[in-house]
């Protein structure tokens, strides 16, 4: 039960819809549109600053590799100066590097400007999911976070398909791309320092200052927060696995270019039109270990069987497959939030430290699958499979469920100042 009065008035106010809305735009605009608009515009990028595949392949990556460190960090530093200060600090450098990336030169300039950016890209999530936490009771929780995940989602599916065929044209090249998505950022981080209201102290004082690693021990010492993100881990590596080989596969199989970026932007399609209804179906059930077993059994059925299905059906299959993934992962943010014992105060750390977690399957996956390949260019996807095959033994035999449907009380919530 909500004891603090700041904490009460937050989820029974019709305001916090707008902050909802505000994060949802930040993910679409500041985190994965952004991104995924990147990989299109690779040829001229390597074609302007003489880029090798190797080269390319490290900017692409970097920010992944960086973000498995600062996931965590970042949960931390907004559990301690609060998610509007956060946020508008992170959109804020995210505009900045993101728009200096513009002006690189020479392969260093671009791959250092693109790690400072991907830390800020990497904070962003868990604090949006922390947002959630504070602003909406727990039988709404699951709702906010596949509102939140839609931002994502609907990234994913349009930068791949906006960035070449208009945003670039109209603007004029890759360079002035990138400066339109870093003027986007900071607006969005001033919208959270105009709209997300000041901090009002409530009857129980100031909201306490937590160190990292006070905040840490705290969290490591809750078990369903290491197997949601051990759990997380065999998702993420079933997913950024398989997007990153699918189009090159159809491709070797005999797709034209069009049709194979077209498959993939079908599984993002599908996640976004059920990432909501599914997760409104999981606040009203309170099902959410059922769901997340349901949901990776799915994920681990549909990839798997890429390996051995005939070629007129995969994008059926991809569809098919897509619509549990986004709701997954909302799913999965909403139950660390509500994992027995975890408080509001420490609601960022342990989004962080999960993520952290899951983050390391993203890291090792697609090389590891793609070196499957002189096996036969279908074996990977098998590989991939298992991974999500590791997630369903995690949450049927490991995670223990959840004991209530109403969070620890927290003596303070803490709302950024």
């Amino acid at each position: 039960m909500l004891t603090n009065p700041l904490a009460i008035y937050q989820t029974r106010s019709a305001y916090r819809w707008v902050i909802l809305l505000l994060c949802a735009l930040t993910p679409l605009f500041v985190v994965t549109l952004p991104a995924m608009s990147l990989p299109p515009l690779f040829t001229s990028i390597a074609a302007d600053l003489n880029l090798t595949l190797v080269e390319v392949g490290m900017v692409w990556g970097v920010g992944s590799f960086i973000g498995i460190f600062f996931a965590l960090i970042g949960g931390t530093l907004g559990d301690r100066f609060g998610s509007r200060a956060t946020l508008f600090a992170c959109c804020l450098g995210a505009g900045i590097f993101g728009l200096t990336r513009a002006f690189a030169q020479d392969f260093s300039a671009l791959l250092l400007t693109t790690l400072v950016f991907g830390i800020f890209g990497a904070i962003i999530p868990v604090i949006l999911f922390k947002v959630a936490r504070e602003w909406f009771p727990p039988h709404q929780l699951g709702m906010a976070s596949g509102v939140i995940s839609s931002g994502f989602a609907t990234g994913l599916m349009l930068g791949p398909l906006l960035s070449t065929s208009v945003i670039a044209p109209t603007l004029g090249g890759w360079r002035q791309v990138l400066v339109f998505y870093g003027i986007v950022a900071i607006v969005i981080g001033l919208l959270w320092l105009l709209v997300h209201p000041v901090t009002q102290k409530g009857t129980s004082g100031a909201a306490p200052r937590v160190s990292f690693m006070d905040s840490l021990r705290f969290v490591m010492r809750l078990r369903n927060v290491w197997i949601l993100g051990i759990g997380g881990l065999g998702i993420n590596a079933c997913f950024a696995g398989f997007t990153g080989y699918l189009p090159t596969y159809l491709k070797s199989i005999g797709w034209q270019p069009l049709d194979a970026d077209q498959a993939l932007a079908a599984f993002f399609l599908a996640s976004l039109c059920a990432v909501i209804p599914l997760s409104i179906l999981s606040d009203r059930f309170r099902l959410r270990r059922s769901f997340l077993i349901f949901g990776a059994a799915v994920l681990m059925t549909g990839i798997g069987s890429l390996s051995v299905i005939d070629a007129s059906v995969i994008v059926v299959t991809i569809a098919i497959t897509g619509l549990v993934f986004d709701s997954f992962m909302a799913i999965l943010n909403a139950s660390v939030l509500e994992v027995d014992g975890l408080t509001g105060v420490y609601a960022g750390t342990a989004i962080g430290f999960a993520t952290m977690i899951r983050n390391l399957g993203g890291a090792f996956s697609p090389a590891l699958g793609n070196s499957l390949v002189p096996l036969g260019a279908s074996v990977p996807f098998l590989f991939w499979g298992g991974m999500a095959l590791f997630t369903v033994a995690m949450f049927v035999f490991v995670l223990k469920p959840h004991k209530t449907s109403t969070p620890i009380a927290d003596p303070v919530v803490p709302v950024s100042a």
